[in-house]
Order: C-alpha cells, then sequence, then structure tokens
C-alpha cells in the first residue's frame, strides 16, 4: 500500500529517547589506567569521583528538556495518525471512482495522490530531523555546564583529578564521591534556565 512507508515513519518517532538521553562525552575526563600510570605522586586526598550519568538523569534541567521532549513529540504522533487517516480515507475515494474514470485520469489521480504522500513523509522527516537536533543541542549544553560545574567545584576542594564512577572498581572512602555536591550546585546553576526545544509548531 502506498501509506506503508508512513506508517513505518510514525512507528520511527515513539523509539524510546533513553539511550541519547544519558549518553555522556568521556573525552575531557582522563581513563583511570592513565590516571594510575600518570599521578604517582598525587594522593588519595587529591582524587575525586562523580557520577555524571546519574547527575544528568536527575537534575532538574534535564527532566525539563525530558518532558518537553515528550510533548512535542507526542503532539507529532497526533498529526502523523491524523495524516494517515486522511490519506487513508483519500485513497479509498480514489479506489472507488476506478470504474468511473479512464485508465489516464485514474493515473493521474494516483500520481497526485503518491505525490502528496511523498510530501508528508518529507514533511514528518524534517520535523523529526528539527526537533532531535534541538533536543541533541540544549542536551550537549548541558553537559558541558555539568563539565565546567565539576571544574569549578574541583578546584574549590584542591583536588587534582577527577574520576568517573563508572570507571572506579573500588573507593573506600566516601568523601571523594562529590556526585551529589556537583548535582546540588548544578540543579542551582540551571533553575533559572530557559529550556525550549525548537521545533517547526
Amino acid at each position: 500500500m502506498i501509506l506503508t512507508n508512513l506508517f513505518l515513519l510514525s512507528s520511527l518517532l515513539n523509539s524510546s529517547i533513553h539511550d541519547s538521553y544519558w549518553r555522556t562525552k568521556n573525552s575531557n575526563f582522563i581513563e583511570i589506567n592513565q590516571i594510575l600510570l600518570a599521578s604517582e605522586n598525587v594522593g588519595i586526598e587529591k582524587i575525586g569521583i562523580v557520577d555524571f550519568r546519574y547527575i544528568l538523569k536527575k537534575s532538574n534541567a534535564m527532566k525539563v528538556l525530558g518532558e518537553n521532549f515528550i510533548s512535542i513529540e507526542n503532539e507529532m504522533n497526533k498529526k502523523i495518525i491524523e495524516k494517515q487517516n486522511y490519506l487513508k480515507n483519500k485513497e479509498l475515494k480514489i479506489k472507488k471512482q476506478k470504474k468511473k474514470l479512464s485508465t489516464q485520469e485514474y493515473e493521474n489521480l494516483i500520481n497526485l495522490f503518491k505525490s502528496e504522500v511523498s510530501k508528508v513523509q518529507k514533511q514528518f522527516k524534517q520535523e523529526r530531523s528539527i526537533l532531535n537536533n534541538s533536543f541533541q543541542n540544549i542536551q550537549n549544553r548541558l553537559k558541558d555546564m555539568l563539565a565546567e560545574v565539576i571544574k569549578n567545584v574541583s578546584i574549590k576542594k584542591q583536588i587534582n583529578v577527577v574520576l568517573l564512577k563508572e570507571n572506579v572498581f573500588l573507593y573506600n572512602k566516601a568523601s571523594l564521591d562529590m556526585t551529589n555536591e556537583v548535582l546540588q550546585i548544578f540543579n542551582e546553576k540551571t533553575k533559572s534556565l530557559k529550556i525550549v526545544i525548537r521545533s517547526t509548531n
């Protein structure tokens, strides 16, 4: 059926955002093996541990971002379903006219219909791309802000090395973990941040 691709497009909009939601860049952090080799003179007091993913997941700013994304995505899904129903009914009407039309007239109607379906698919694909790009841009901005908060906290606490918690096998000193402190400061820093996801609506 002509609408098959449009239905496939609709199913794509229901894909989970969780994978992209908590994905973090480790480029600003040194791997633990490198640290152990390169910082023999660094005392344990000068090392800090932070759970970057946990902070993003629990931060108020990321929750707002996620809620906005889901809200816009739901509206987009609603529009697609409405458009699908409209096109499906239109296709049925065209088929009912087949016996009353000449072969050429019928083919012209079918070609116009296919063109309309293609246009709708292109439109929704573009809207999805704009939504995803906007989401990623804001998420990256939040990650950069969080990295800056971690840096400032480490300087204030005179910490020389910050490790990602996911790369640490074992630590016996709870004070090394500054995750909750960073989360609190990050929430405070972003509480007045206006988070608006760009869409075509």
